[in-house]
């Protein structure tokens, strides 16, 4: 029998694993041009913004405060402005697209007994992706465990959001994987002792225990 087939709950990243963004920052860039100003290059914002980043992904910045800072960087001063900035920035974060299989494998996986769960690092709260996915066909009631990094306090780079999340299932680590994109975080979750899935890695040297190009992929995996 597969290992696999012996899982008895998964936990999703996210971004680049549930769903991804292929219309990034459309709407920050047709504000900021209309008032006068251009998106800086995607590195130099990461890079001007990665402290800031992690404090709102933790919970200690408001998610508001991050906004700001995304603005200011792009070069927005007049502060009455900055209430349209930040929901065209909102608009960006809910402007998803599902991958291929997505809703109908989390379904079938739902209905076959495995418990579901999802791990994200955010400043945007449970209850809000939750609902942006169930926009797009992925029924809320289909989680067990939904937990973001902006409510519990760290990230996926450590073992703990991963071992918050056992506690929740009531699970042993070997009877959950954890199905991600990228090596860090993989590495986190075997820290914690999880059966890892790398789901279209974002390395060619991605360490998992097992590697899916597709939710069909996976669900043949753990449904057989």
């Amino acid at each position: 029998m597969s290992e696999l087939r012996a899982i008895q709950a998964l936990l999703f990243d996210t971004g680049g694993v549930l769903y991804h963004r292929p219309r990034q920052n459309r709407h920050l860039q047709a504000f900021l041009e209309a008032h006068g100003l251009r998106l800086r290059h995607p590195a130099v914002l990461e890079k001007a913004l990665r402290a800031a980043r992690f404090d709102a992904q933790t919970g200690r910045i408001s998610r508001e405060t991050f906004y700001d800072g995304i603005l200011r960087i792009n070069g927005l001063q007049e502060e009455q402005l900055f209430p349209a900035g930040r929901a065209a920035i909102y608009r960006d974060a809910i402007d998803i697209e599902l991958f291929p299989g997505v809703a109908e494998v989390l379904v079938a996986l739902h209905e076959a007994g495995v418990l579901l769960g999802a791990i994200s690092d955010t400043p945007h709260r449970a209850e809000e992706k939750i609902a942006w996915l169930e926009a797009h066909g992925v029924p809320s009631e289909l989680w067990t465990v939904f937990l973001v990094s902006a409510d519990v306090g760290v990230t996926k780079a450590e073992p703990l959001i991963f071992e918050y999340a056992l506690e929740a299932l009531a699970l042993a680590p070997h009877a959950v994987a954890y199905v991600g994109h990228a090596t860090a975080e993989l590495l986190s979750a075997r820290e914690a002792g999880l059966v890892t899935v790398a789901f279209l890695p974002d390395e060619y040297t991605v360490e998992a225990d097992w590697t899916v190009g597709s939710f069909y992929e996976l669900a043949e995996l753990v449904l057989g």
